[in-house]
Formats: structure tokens, C-alpha cells, sequence
């Protein structure tokens, strides 16, 4: 890589799928102190991401050159035919789309293409015909559940990305007729493209000397003046000093300080204490950051910092022109911040990439004129909103529309979950206030390549850089999720943690015999590894039918969800689901520990995975995985692993639960259970759980009677 902003290496070819004909000098971000320049942040970060893409494919590439077997068996490998070119009308012409390709759809009938993110649009695949000795290189252009489930996908082969991030296309007709393996890159490239891109527009805009921005404003053809573009966060993100000083628009407007006052006074009636103090230092810094631990209500505060900030726009429109906006790493998050929007203002637009983003959630009639209207035309409305959220992906890729709406405040959700580079990338020119709300302390920003996050300390948010330069961060202290037994496990990570009254008496979970449902299963059933992961057969057959015997138990479906810490382990979770008798099992929500960041319910019983004689925990090692993965229960917690393996690594988090667990004597290889017909026994497996359902007549002729209608809906079927 010569240029350090040339960010055409996204483009992967052969030479530099090849280490030695690499040349590219790394910096390690910050942990502490300045940055010699804006110009150099942008230029570290733009770096590091396209190196952290690079050396994932990379690495990728290289493990299915070793063993070209994988071509036909790998989860990321199809075996494709070129049937034909696709066309678009565009205008009075019609334009190329790309190549449709045909694979064997009958192999794939168990894959849930959209849950599992496979053969994304927008995606890279390389195409070769003699196992990666050379490969061609296409875009995803048109895929989705319904075409795939028919085998089917539009793939745009392409010769190297123009200035605009726009690829340059081959002629495409030559590929019709011709067979392939494909293989779809693992790190999903449309981001890394559109911040790159990002922080190299930006890199370039910088006036040297000055350290200002020269903004060419696309809605109206006007160069704007230095006042209006400067980056108003430069102390705080690049020199690193954390001065205690309000957004400029409360110093250059009079009397905004006294209605912004008003209104957080009228607000700060709905908040506990400690929400209340965040609330007043998030107007005190132009860069304002609040930490949220597990249940404490951030999101809450964050969409109350919000309606506060639409409220002055209201009264107050000169000083606030545009949209109040909100972005995160997932659309799940973003999605659900709006969903509390919804409670003060109709007026919300969740800016989504496509149809297939976004659930079909109501957020208000500008939603949908948003969603209707022309490519062109969507920035007007957006203009018109009051809230706009999106993902950092998409506001990269819009950012020039965002530059030109005149955005004050920008709110971060789920702030810690951020790359730096992702929140640089995504900062609108005029924005004067930005709001970071998140908990370092759970799961940090993802990244592709582990040896280079580690090394470059890639996975550190600009929430956290911040946090670890002494900045002002008030935390959230009182939490209303998990009752104490549960909360208790993650106060080593939390020492100040409150309670709430209501946490206290919680209702029992039927079918276990315990006064607080809380236990771990500790069990000697090794792992088994595959590929980079690793999954644990007898361990997911415990889980699944722990769940069923509650479901037998009259515990909601709904209520239930099982959490595993790695994705082979979800995928055989999955496949025990589908099998199972119990029809009812098909609607309880399985997710990764990272999947369910964020989110919560009644009963989880957590696979942890790991077993094995040598003690090695891999990741579940990381304090902040383990933090998420402990406080996701409000009243049930079942955890089944090895705590030898946890506590081998001799990390405080989990020392820390295995004290509280022992002396409060709820850890055991045998889960206690009662059923609600009175029988009790203790089970260790997943045979004693299903025997254990057996003992009890009115339990057995429950299942008998589900099993029956199970047969009786096979045999319809059959008739039809």
C-alpha cells in the first residue's frame, strides 16, 4: 500500500493477496494521549481499516488454498453457473446489473439466509475456476431470501472501484455459459469501503496549517465558509483534552441555555438520580458521554436526551435547522432507540440501506413518504424530520446529504460497540454536540482480522479512548433487569450496581426446584473444535431440552431464550430445534452472546462451550464478553459449562462468579427440577431431563399428546 490514503486497495487482487508484495507501515491507535493532527487521525484510521479487510480475506484465502477441499464443503464456497446478464432500466437505456448465477438451491434448505447474513448485497465474492491459484473479483448486486432460496443471485463482476466507490464493470457477457467456485468474503466488505472512502474525503479536505474543512455543499453548489465547516470536536477527539465546555450553540444564541434548562428540568422528573446527573453533563460538554451498565436504562436516557433536543427545536428552529441524528453499529439498536422516539414525535425516518434492513415497524407517515420517494428527493425529507437513525454504514454513505442539512446534535447508541474510524466517518461537518452513550465494559467494536485488532488495538471505541483520557462520564447506577441473585454475578465488573425495589421478589420459574432459579451445570463434556470455532454436542442437547422441560412446565415460549458464545454451537443449536418433537420449540429464540447485546428476557440458559483438559477458555476469557453473556436474565439464569476451563485463565470476572456461586451453593454437575405436578428429581444430561419428563404421568401424557398431533400434521400433509 504506497499511498496512505489510497483506498483503491480495497479492490482485492492477486498481489495483494500476497504478504511479501505488501508494503504498508501500521500505527497502533491511542490509548492515551493526542494525535498530531486531524489530517493524521483520519490517515492512522483509514490505514487500519483497509489492512483489518485485507488480512481477513486474506487469511481467508489462504486457508482455502491450503486445503482445496473446502471449496466444495466451506459455509462461505458455492459451486456456481453463469446462466445469463442481467439489465436495469435506467433512464431511456437499460443498464447492466450483472451476471445471474445458478447454484444447487436443495444443498442449502436449513440455511436462514437473512438471519445468517449469507450472500449479502453489496458483498465481494471471488470467482475462480482453479482453487484461488487466480481469481475474479464481483460485487453482490441483487440477492435476499426469496431469490436464494431458488439458488439464485446477481453478482456484477467488476475490474476496480472508481474514485466515487462505484465499481467499474467488466464486460459481462464473456462469463455466461462458465462454471465457478465462489466464495463469498467473510468480512463483509460494503463497510470497510464506505468509511475508507469516508476518511479519505475528509483527509483530503483539510486545509493544511489550518486544520479546517472546505465543504462543497452538493444539494446547492456553494462553497461554504471555514466558519460554518470546522470540526468543532477537535480537542476533545484529537488533541485529547476533555475541557468542560457547552456546544458553541449555546454560547452564540442568547437565551438557549435558559430553554434548554427548562426543558431538562421538565424531563428529569421521569429519571432516577443517576440519570438525572447525565442528563445535566451531557448539556455541559460539546462531546458528552454517559456509561450504561446491564438494565440500567440507557437507551432510555438516551431517547429522554433526545425528546429534550427535539423540544428545542420546536421552540427554538433557527437554532436548530435539521434533524437530531442517531447512529450505532446495528440496526437493532438503532432501531429500537426510534421505537422510543415514536412516544414524542411522529416526525422519526429509520434510514435503512434497503427493504430488507429494516422490520416493518410504524414509525409515522415521513417514514413513509421516505421510503416512496425517488433517490433524489430522499434527502428533502429527510430534512423535514425531527430524529433520523441509521447505521454507521449507511451515514457514511450518505454523509454528503448529511453535511447539508444543517445537523446540530448527533446522538451515538450503543456508543462503545463503535469504531472510532465509524464515528470520524460518520460526524456531518456542522454537527456542534455529540452525544456518546455506552459501556465500555461489555462487548467492544467487531473487527475482521484478530492478530491486527490486537496488535493495533483496532477494536478500541473513540467511547473508550475518551473514557481512558479521564473525560467526564457519569454512570448509570441503578438496575431494573435482574433480580439480585443475577445481578450479584457481575459486581465485580459493576461494584457501585443498585438494585431496584422491583428486581426483589420476582416469580418463580416453574419446573425448578430452587427458591431463586439460578444455576450453573457444571459438567466434564468436552468440546468438539471445527474450523475456527467450536461446538459442544452433549452440552446443546442439555440446552435444548432444558428448554423443552420448561415448555412442558407452562413457561412461555417467548419468555425463553438460549445464548451460546460461539456460532457452530448456534448452528447445532438450530439443527436440535428443527429435529425436535416438540413443535413449539421451533418459535424459542436462539441467539450468540454478541447477537443479544442489548436485549433481555424472563428465562436464558447460556452454553458456554468450552471444556477441555487443558483449561483453555478462549475468548470467554474477555471480561467483557463474559459481563454480556451473565446479565441478559431478569428472573431464570441456567448456565451449563466447565468452570475449571472459566477460572483457569484466572480472570476476575469469572473467579468472581465462581465465588458467589459456591457460597451461595449454586453450582453443581445436577440441575434440581420440580414439576408442576409435584415430582422431583436432579438431572445431568440431556437423557435425564427427557427421562425426567417421563416419570410424571400428567408430564408424559403431555408429550404423548404433542407427539400425536405432530403425527397427525405429518399425515395431513401427506394427504394433501
Amino acid at each position: 500500500m504506497a499511498s496512505g490514503h489510497d483506498w483503491h486497495f480495497l479492490f482485492p487482487t492477486m498481489g495483494l493477496m500476497d504478504p511479501k508484495e505488501k508494503n504498508v507501515k501500521l500505527t497502533r491507535l491511542k490509548e492515551t494521549g493526542p494525535y498530531p493532527s486531524l489530517r493524521e487521525l483520519y490517515n492512522v484510521h483509514g490505514k487500519l481499516q483497509r489492512e483489518d479487510y485485507l488480512c481477513a480475506l486474506e487469511e481467508q484465502i489462504a486457508e482455502l488454498r491450503r486445503d482445496k477441499r473446502l471449496l466444495d464443503t466451506n459455509i462461505n464456497c458455492y459451486r456456481v453457473e453463469a446462466r445469463c446478464v442481467q439489465y436495469r432500466q435506467g433512464g431511456r437505456f437499460q443498464r447492466v446489473t450483472g451476471v445471474e448465477f445458478k447454484f444447487d438451491a436443495s444443498k442449502y434448505q436449513e440455511v436462514e439466509w437473512d438471519e445468517e447474513k449469507r450472500l449479502m448485497r453489496n458483498n465481494i465474492v471471488l470467482l475462480t475456476q482453479n482453487g484461488l491459484d487466480d481469481f475474479l473479483v464481483g460485487r453482490i448486486e441483487e440477492s435476499g431470501e426469496k431469490l436464494l432460496r431458488k439458488g439464485e443471485i446477481v453478482v456484477a463482476m467488476i475490474e476496480k472501484f472508481a474514485d466515487n466507490g462505484y465499481p467499474t464493470l467488466l464486460d459481462q457477457e464473456q462469463f455466461v455459459g462458465h462454471t465457478f467456485h465462489m466464495v463469498e468474503s467473510d468480512p463483509f466488505h460494503f463497510p470497510y469501503l464506505q468509511v475508507s472512502l469516508r476518511l479519505t474525503k475528509d483527509e483530503q479536505s483539510i486545509v493544511f496549517g489550518e486544520e479546517l474543512f472546505r465543504l462543497y455543499d452538493v444539494n446547492f453548489g456553494v462553497h461554504l465558509p471555514p466558519s460554518e465547516t470546522s470540526f468543532q470536536f477537535e480537542k476533545e477527539i484529537v488533541d485529547s483534552v476533555m475541557p468542560s465546555r457547552p456546544p458553541p450553540y449555546m454560547q452564540q444564541y442568547e437565551g438557549v441555555d435558559v430553554v434548554m434548562k427548562r426543558l431538562r428540568r421538565s424531563i428529569r422528573t421521569s429519571l432516577n438520580s443517576s440519570q438525572a446527573l447525565a442528563l445535566k453533563k451531557i448539556l455541559q460538554y460539546r462531546v458528552a458521554l454517559v456509561q450504561g451498565p446491564p438494565g440500567t436504562g440507557k437507551t432510555y436516557l438516551g431517547s429522554k436526551a433526545a425528546q429534550m433536543f427535539v423540544e428545542a427545536k420546536r421552540q427554538l428552529p433557527t437554532v436548530f435547522p435539521g434533524p437530531v441524528l442517531v447512529f450505532s453499529a446495528s440496526n437493532h439498536a438503532v432501531q429500537e432507540f426510534l421505537l422510543r422516539c415514536r412516544e414524542f414525535s411522529d416526525q422519526v425516518i429509520h434510514c435503512c440501506s434497503n427493504k430488507h434492513e429494516r422490520d416493518p415497524v410504524d414509525f409515522g407517515p415521513l417514514q413513509k413518504e421516505h421510503d416512496l420517494a425517488r433517490h433524489n428527493e430522499k434527502p428533502a425529507v429527510l430534512q423535514r424530520a425531527e430524529i433520523i437513525g441509521m447505521t454507521t454504514t449507511r451515514a457514511a454513505c450518505l454523509r454528503n446529504s448529511l453535511d447539508s442539512m444543517k445537523i446540530k446534535v448527533v446522538i451515538v447508541e450503543e456508543a462503545a460497540e463503535v469504531l472510532e474510524a465509524h464515528v470520524l466517518a460518520c460526524i456531518p461537518y456542522r454537527a456542534e454536540h455529540l452525544v456518546q452513550i455506552g459501556d465500555h465494559r461489555q462487548l467492544r467494536p467487531g473487527y475482521g482480522h484478530r492478530q491486527l485488532a490486537e496488535d493495533y488495538n483496532l477494536c478500541q471505541s473513540l467511547f473508550e479512548r475518551m473514557v481512558n483520557n479521564r473525560a467526564d462520564c457519569p454512570m448509570l447506577n441503578e438496575q431494573r433487569r435482574m433480580r439480585p441473585t443475577i445481578s450479584r454475578l457481575v459486581r465485580s465488573v459493576y461494584p457501585n450496581l443498585v438494585d431496584h425495589p422491583s428486581t426483589f421478589n420476582r416469580p418463580r420459574v416453574s419446573g425448578v426446584d430452587l427458591d431463586e432459579p439460578v444455576w450453573f451445570i457444571d459438567h466434564g463434556n468436552e468440546e468438539q473444535e471445527e474450523g475456527k470455532s467450536y461446538k459442544n454436542p452433549e452440552e446443546a442437547a442439555i440446552a435444548v431440552e432444558l428448554a423443552n422441560y420448561l415448555l412442558l412446565q407452562n413457561n412461555d415460549v417467548r419468555k425463553i431464550t438460549i445464548l451460546t458464545t460461539y456460532r457452530r454451537q448456534l448452528r447445532l443449536l438450530k439443527q436440535l430445534l428443527q429435529e425436535h418433537a416438540n413443535d413449539e420449540l421451533k418459535n424459542l429464540r436462539i441467539s450468540t452472546v454478541d447477537g443479544f447485546q442489548g436485549e433481555e428476557n424472563d428465562v436464558i440458559i447460556l452454553s458456554l462451550v468450552r471444556c477441555n483438559p487443558s483449561g483453555k477458555a478462549g475468548f470467554l476469557k474477555m471480561a467483557n464478553r463474559a459481563c454480556v453473556a451473565l446479565s441478559r436474565a431478569r428472573n431464570g439464569f441456567f448456565m451449563l459449562g466447565n468452570l475449571f476451563c472459566l477460572t483457569s485463565s484466572r480472570e476476575p470476572v469469572w473467579l468472581h462468579v465462581q465465588k458467589i456461586l459456591t457460597q451461595e451453593r449454586r453450582v453443581g454437575p445436577v440441575l434440581p427440577l420440580l414439576c408442576q405436578h409435584g415430582q422431583r428429581v436432579g438431572v445431568r444430561s440431556a437423557a435425564d431431563i427427557r427421562a425426567a419428563c417421563q416419570r410424571c404421568a400428567l408430564c408424559r401424557s403431555k408429550l404423548a399428546l404433542a407427539s400425536v398431533c405432530k403425527a397427525l400434521e405429518g399425515a395431513s400433509l401427506r394427504d394433501d
